[in-house]
């Protein structure tokens, strides 16, 4: 928060100060959805597009060495073309993709490289289509109680968010790890009933990336929930596809800032 602390101090106009705020939610002291203040976005003034590119040039070093790194640089400068062209709809889109692939960075590296295989093969389709889905936290960490067993979902843990399977059902013995290395109390059975000889890795949807990640980082989740929320609803069903390229680019760097900031904390990096 020191940054744009520090940029409101230097402002020599009343509309930049009120464009600072804005964007930053009144430094953190208000928590508005996106779409409430569509009709509340002040002016711009001239020095608004120099302060952005500042601000995504300090904010790269968030990515470096994450497993997505290139491709999330790239999303946040598409972001920013997008919003310059007055297309909200583009430059959220960009905001949406690049808290999915940050969280899939650090979830794989809590994980399994297995995830990346199945990115890399076009193969996470397959296993989603199969029914091999994680819709939630909290569905990641019922299946875990019911194999009986707290252990952790880092590194090959993971598996026990995944789904039972007989030698019948094992349709990805690729993507599948045998149940006997795992202390599991009780039978397993797989959804048929016949005895489980496996788990399945199973693919989360983005509300359970976002969960899984922040459980298994030890960081509160309730912010990014509610960002990707924001960006959903901007996103569908409304177009906002043609606005006035200042308002985009305020809501546009509101909602980045937003979670660039709270991806700072999850890096423990400050910018």
């Amino acid at each position: 928060m020191g940054w744009i602390e520090d940029k409101i101090r230097r402002c020599r106009s009343r509309a930049c100060e009120e464009a600072l705020l804005f964007v930053s939610d009144n430094l953190f002291r208000t928590r508005r959805n996106t779409l409430d203040i569509m009709d509340q976005v002040p002016s711009g003034w001239s020095g608004l597009n120099k302060l952005v590119r500042e601000y995504v040039r300090k904010s790269m070093v968030i990515y470096r060495g994450l497993v997505f790194e290139d491709e999330i640089r790239h999303a946040v400068i598409e972001g920013y073309h997008s919003a310059l062209r007055g297309n909200l709809h583009s430059a959220e889109e960009s905001n949406r993709f690049i808290l999915e692939r940050f969280c899939l960075s650090r979830f794989v590296e809590r994980t399994s490289n297995i995830y990346l295989d199945l990115i890399r093969s076009r193969t996470w389709h397959r296993l989603v289509d199969s029914g091999f889905i994680i819709t939630s936290l909290g569905e990641a960490l019922s299946r875990r109680k019911r194999l009986g067993t707290k252990a952790s979902l880092e590194g090959e843990g993971i598996f026990l968010a995944g789904k039972p399977v007989c030698r019948k059902h094992l349709t990805f013995p690729e993507y599948s790890s045998d149940i006997s290395r795992f202390r599991i109390k009780g039978k397993v059975k797989c959804k048929c009933g016949a005895p489980a000889v496996a788990l399945t890795l199973a693919m989360p949807k983005v509300s359970a990336l976002i969960g899984l990640t922040c459980y298994l980082l030890g960081h509160d989740s309730r912010t990014l929930e509610r960002i990707y929320s924001n960006l959903s609803r901007i996103i569908h069903p409304y177009g906002f596809v043609k606005m006035d390229r200042e308002k985009a680019i305020l809501i546009w760097f509101r909602d980045y800032f937003m979670l660039s900031t709270e991806f700072s904390k999850i890096m423990k990096i400050d910018i």
